[in-house]
């Protein structure tokens, strides 16, 4: 499986796991929703072909869940320590008979804008 078929099967394997009414909530306000999800991924790995995030803790209450830790990231394509950045995150997340309805992103993104 080439590099971009492996984006491809994630990027439909998070919209699979999403409500038909999910809004994904950027770290400046931003809403994306249900329909314009996988487009949306799509063109977030196409600007950054290194991303993940590292999961310390997940609290959960009831249908709500906070996830601490930290995203990371590089902006080069061919090097992932290119123009690389880690910070420390948090997402909220609402779920609903067992779909992800909210996936809201709270980072301070600075360090990513400067290296453009």
């Amino acid at each position: 499986m080439s590099a971009s078929d492996t984006v491809v099967a994630f990027i439909l394997a998070i919209v699979r796991l999403c409500a038909d009414d999910h809004d994904f909530v950027d770290a400046h306000g931003g809403v994306v929703s249900a329909g314009n999800l996988r487009a949306a991924w799509a063109g977030y790995f196409g600007f950054m072909p290194h991303y993940g995030i590292d999961l310390e803790t997940i609290v959960s209450d009831g249908e709500q869940c906070g996830v601490f830790g930290w995203a990371w990231g590089g902006l080069n394509a061919d090097n992932a320590d290119v123009k690389s950045w880690r910070r420390p995150c948090a997402w909220r997340a609402r779920v609903r008979d067992g779909r992800i309805r909210l996936w809201q992103v709270y980072v301070d993104t600075k360090a990513v804008f400067d290296l453009l």
